[in-house]
């Protein structure tokens, strides 16, 4: 991304693609109504972590995303058995969630910061900082539909 090192690739995984890999695993659990099993969770934001060094490739702009979803799919069918259908449901649903909450904090980001976004883009701390609210939006996503997850599982399993 942007001519992305590795040294500034790899201060990239604990600053912002563990954080968002753990917050995308816990919404597509929750959104494909499983419950939120930490190991799972754990274990497939760890692979989806190492995964996001495929911005180090030289691929088109953008491409790097659709091998992100493609492989949160597979790690998500190998650790829960859900059906692929439902869970690029679910990751759809989510780059959809991303896609509105950056639409909405950016610009003011920016303007707060007095940067470009070439130079958010650029510094794997400012990317960190700037993927703060959308992970905080799927963070909130994951944790209000695991609760009504449970709260149906736990009605249905009165009667």
């Amino acid at each position: 991304m942007f001519g992305e090192t590795l040294s500034e690739a790899l201060l990239a995984l604990p600053v912002q693609d563990l954080p968002e890999s753990i917050t995308m695993a816990m919404a597509v659990f929750a959104l494909l109504g499983l419950p939120l099993e930490w190991k799972k969770i754990a274990a497939v934001a760890l692979l989806q972590t190492v995964t996001n060094l495929v911005r180090l490739l030289p691929i088109a702009f953008g491409m790097h995303t659709v091998i992100l979803a493609i492989s949160l799919a597979i790690y998500t069918r190998l650790f829960t058995g859900a059906r692929l259908s439902k869970i690029f449901l679910a990751i759809a649903t989510c780059f959809m969630v991303i896609f509105s909450v950056e639409l909405i904090t950016i610009k003011p980001l920016m303007a707060i910061c007095n940067i470009t976004y070439e130079q958010a883009v650029k510094s794997p701390l400012l990317r960190g900082l700037f993927s703060l609210p959308y992970e905080l939006a799927l963070l909130t996503l994951a944790l209000v539909k695991n609760y009504f997850n449970r709260r149906k599982y736990a009605q249905v399993t009165r009667w």
